[in-house]
């Protein structure tokens, strides 16, 4: 069992009400400290600021408009302390749960579904059957930034 301590859950708090107040996609925080807050679609606002982050997000809690899948795994990949998100999946809730980060979401979705509302996130199938931080992190920076 994870236990989450008092940073952790104010962390989460701030999270929460950054998504709820401003238009940013990502927020990144610790220790109380907004650290990057990014605004954009998709999957690629998290990958950038794992890129212009690096090893400086490692332990921060990760805001995140949606979870599901693919920002999961990102999240694990970064090492996250915890997860706040208005809306996830119970995919991406599992895995965080897996890889024992804490996580908070607002509302359960069934699926994230592709910006014309009429099939699933190519993103959530393209990462289908990996369980793997590192893997999905590289195939979805290949694919979203490119190398």
């Amino acid at each position: 069992m994870t236990i989450v301590n008092q940073e952790v859950v104010k962390d989460l708090e701030l999270a929460r009400e950054v998504l709820s107040t401003t238009d940013s996609s990502i927020v990144v925080i610790s220790y109380g400290k907004i650290w990057k807050k990014k605004k954009g679609e998709g999957i690629k606002p998290i990958l950038e600021v794992i890129e212009e982050m690096g090893e400086d997000i490692y332990g921060s809690v990760i805001g995140d408009r949606i979870l599901g899948r693919a920002s999961a795994l990102l999240c694990r990949y970064a090492k996250s302390q915890g997860v706040y998100s208005p809306q996830g999946t119970k995919t991406g809730i599992a895995l965080l749960i897996m890889g024992g980060v804490p996580c908070q979401v607002g509302e359960l979705i069934p699926q994230i579904m592709n910006r014309n509302g009429d099939g699933l996130c190519p993103f959530e199938k393209m990462l289908k059957d990996v369980d793997s931080p590192d893997e999905a992190y590289k195939i979805l920076k290949e694919k979203v930034i490119g190398g």
